[in-house]
């Protein structure tokens, strides 16, 4: 499996679990056991869009491209410069 395959599988998986499309998928990562997917998540949509509300998720999928679990690591506004 590469990283579109995951990418195409992961998708639909964390639209269904979170009742919302992701913004995007902002990185894929592979791990020894599966897979790390980061993706951005609108919370709150203002006026700018700079001050709109993103949440970041990471989910974990094993090798077969299945959710095994996920988690909120943090929110942030879409203007904020990303030091991760």
């Amino acid at each position: 499996m590469n990283v579109i395959e995951i990418q195409r599988k992961a998708f639909p998986q964390i639209t269904e679990l979170l009742k919302q499309e992701p913004e995007i998928i902002s990185s894929i990562e592979k791990a020894k056991d599966g897979w790390i997917v980061q993706c951005d998540v609108l919370e709150k949509k203002s006026i700018p869009e700079t001050f709109d509300i993103l949440k970041i998720f990471e989910f974990k999928f094993d090798n077969e491209a299945k959710v095994v679990g996920f988690k909120q690591l943090k929110k942030i506004r879409r203007g904020e410069v990303n030091q991760s």
